[in-house]
């Protein structure tokens, strides 16, 4: 029997009831988001804003190039807090695959708007909000945003990816037998074709 016949044998998390892992799996998704979030404010590099008469301004080109750092910085550190955490959900919960893979695509889309949630309360405020009430010259941190939808399908996708990786190249169980029983199936299967020859 090869080493990709054998089952993989259950996880720690799906020895208890599914509605457990759920809250675990879903718990574990809100908790890395909101870090995901510190450390996507952490990391960025504020760009630096003039208001003045109510308009808001680029102090500089290179405050400019920085308006997309915000943008490429989630995709970052989203794409890698959901592999890792894609990487230890199925490790731990095998045995529960389908319901595992509908927890993943909940628990992705929390940690996506959790991670965003907290990166932009942590920044600094809108620029635009601050220049309605001042119409001085005013120099201003720009805000931290994510531009457009699809910085938010990295979470998701990468956690499917990741699942997907780990269920080809470590199949479950399949049909719930033991590999005893799979290899006497095996053996019946042979000896009622012999017989019929």
């Amino acid at each position: 029997m090869s080493e990709h016949d054998q089952p993989a044998r259950a996880g720690l998390l799906a020895s208890g009831s599914v509605l457990r892992t759920a809250l675990l799996v879903l718990l574990a998704y809100a908790v890395v988001g909101a870090v995901a979030g510190v450390v996507w404010e952490w990391i960025w590099n504020p760009p630096g804003q003039i208001i003045d008469r109510h308009q808001v301004l680029f102090d500089s080109y290179a405050s400019l190039r920085r308006v997309f750092t915000g943008t490429g910085l989630y995709a970052l550190v989203g794409g890698l807090a959901s592999a890792l955490l894609a990487l230890a959900v199925t490790t731990l919960t095998r045995g529960r695959e389908l319901w595992v893979l509908l927890f993943v695509i909940v628990g992705s889309a929390i940690g996506a708007a959790l991670m965003w949630r907290v990166g932009t309360q942590l920044g600094p405020a809108d620029p635009a909000s601050i220049a309605a009430h001042t119409s001085g010259h005013t120099t201003v941190p720009g805000n931290l945003s994510v531009t457009g939808k699809t910085p938010f399908l990295i979470w998701p996708m990468t956690s499917l990816f990741v699942l997907a990786l780990i269920y080809f190249a470590w199949p479950g169980a399949s049909g719930g037998h033991d590999p005893e029983t799979r290899s006497t199936d095996r053996r019946e299967a042979d000896t009622s074709q012999s017989r019929r020859g």
